[in-house]
């Protein structure tokens, strides 16, 4: 029998903690598992391939089932909240915190009070490591508009990566919007912390803020969406997400992270996902309002329902995967509608065969059935332009910038990063040109190709290698540029 891969989840800042709080009360449902004790009725097995999030301590009937967490802050309140409401569901050496917190500030999360939690972290992450039998990857939760969740994540991002090269990690990480912010210097957090996504992470999914609050006020009805609203948004993401992981069955072959990585990411510098999830009905209407199959599949590849403000299909589909859970009725009608919407996907002719398609009988907890789509589209330029014209507006002004300065980084510093985020901008403006001219050519006839309405990368330009020659932070800060 194949080993389980196991997958171990870090939680990084106020908003990556209050998430994963979230993401465990779920998984621990969907499993059978008491998030507030770890036990299970009448000491039965979990559901699923429990041991891929989980640790089991004690045998036969007393036995309980520890998350493969860790959950870090600069800040005690957030995690105080998490060991507050979630019983002795977790080992208290995994909840980490200081007391200070990162004041929204980029360069204290990376350069200052980060640096001097890292060994604490780091020993902790070695130690769910160690645990493991046979480690699948693991997933970093965090915010990148805060300091502790843009700097702190990419110094742990940075030294896992150093570490374990060969496991895979994938950044969950939720970007800034106006409508839900409470820091004024997100725009520069992001930006800095995605030089580390950039260059370290094996991949990075993004929950844009300024779609999930439009989701959450079209789709769910509610006036002024709250942060607690957008994080149950990204629960159920997560949930239909890692599924595939947790559970397998009769229809199902485990699809573990590197495997669900290796179909996403065409080359190393093109690794910035987006996700939808159908159906978008409240959960508490849910078994009231089910859709049809054919309709959770077009819902799910609308423009409106993606977790990131941009238009997916007026972009390039790189590589696409749709996973599936709950009671399938007619599994052909599922395969004849997820074959009659890739031929109108726009996809880029050389990705040929990137869609992937996953079953998991087991149906989450709100909905008896349910879709999550996980696509590297071209768009995401759209996202990451929009949050690089912010910062544009803020550093134009020098506004806030001693916050950064004083904490030791320097002017040609914060210039070469945002450099590195222009690289990664235009390295997917190329892949959709290229994608749409090859179209073009390989149809023998001219065909009217819209002009990308971003600014246009330099027609020669090659996508950058996976460090895109762009300098680290690291090697920012140890040159002393």
């Amino acid at each position: 029998m194949m080993k389980v891969n196991n997958t171990i989840v870090i939680s990084i800042g106020q908003a990556g903690n209050q998430i994963a709080a979230s993401f465990w009360k779920t998984v621990c449902l969907e499993h059978g598992i008491d998030p507030l004790n770890g036990t299970t009725a009448d000491g039965q097995d979990p559901k699923g391939n429990w041991s891929a999030f989980f640790t089991r301590l004690g045998e036969g009937t007393g036995g309980s089932y520890v998350p493969r967490a860790v959950m870090v802050d600069l800040e005690p309140s957030v995690i105080a909240s998490v060991k507050a409401h979630s019983g002795s569901l977790f080992n208290p050496a995994s909840l980490i915190h200081r007391t200070e917190g990162a004041g929204g500030n980029f360069a204290i999360g990376y350069l200052g009070a980060g640096r001097e939690i890292l060994p604490e972290v780091m020993a902790r992450i070695d130690g769910e490591i160690e645990r493991c039998d046979n480690v699948g990857g693991i997933i970093v939760i965090h915010s990148t508009g805060g300091g502790t969740g843009s700097g702190l994540s990419s110094l742990v991002i940075e030294a896992v990566k150093e570490k374990n090269p060969e496991i895979p990690v994938l950044s969950c990480a939720i970007l800034p919007s106006p409508q839900v912010s409470s820091v004024v210097t997100e725009p520069y957090n992001t930006v800095f912390a995605l030089n580390a996504l950039r260059r370290t992470a094996d991949a990075c999914l993004i929950f844009d803020n300024e779609a999930l609050f439009e989701l959450a006020h079209q789709k769910w009805g509610i006036e002024s969406p709250s942060v607690d609203d957008l994080n149950l948004l990204i629960t159920e993401a997560l949930a239909g997400l890692t599924a595939s992981m947790r559970f397998s069955g009769f229809l199902t072959v485990e699809i573990s992270l590197r495997e669900l990585l290796t179909n996403l990411v065409p080359q190393p510098s093109l690794h910035f996902l987006m996700c939808a999830f159908a159906p978008l009905t409240p959960p508490d209407r849910s078994k009231f309002e089910e859709m049809s199959i054919e309709d959770m599949i077009r819902s799910l590849f609308a423009n409106e329902s993606v977790f990131a403000a941009c238009q997916p299909m007026e972009g390039r589909f790189l590589s696409t995967a749709v996973l599936y859970r709950g009671i399938m009725e007619d599994k052909t009608v599922a395969d004849n509608a997820l074959a009659a919407m890739r031929e109108s996907l726009p996809l880029t002719y050389w990705i040929p065969t990137a869609f992937k398609i996953g079953y998991v009988e087991q149906a989450g907890v709100s909905h008896r059935k349910s879709m999550v789509l996980l696509a590297n589209n071209t768009e995401v330029a759209r996202v990451l332009d929009r949050i690089c014209a912010n910062f544009d507006k803020l550093w134009q002004r020098k506004a806030f910038a001693n916050w950064y300065l004083n904490e030791g980084m320097s002017e040609d510093q914060i210039n070469a990063l945002r450099s590195s985020a222009q690289e990664l901008i235009q390295s997917y403006q190329v892949a959709e040109e290229s994608g749409a001219k090859a179209k073009v050519q390989s149809a023998g006839r001219p065909v009217a190709v819209a002009p990308s309405v971003l600014p246009q990368a330099p027609a020669t330009a090659p996508a950058p290698p996976r460090d895109g020659g762009a300098v680290s932070l690291r090697d920012l800060v140890d040159r002393k540029i």
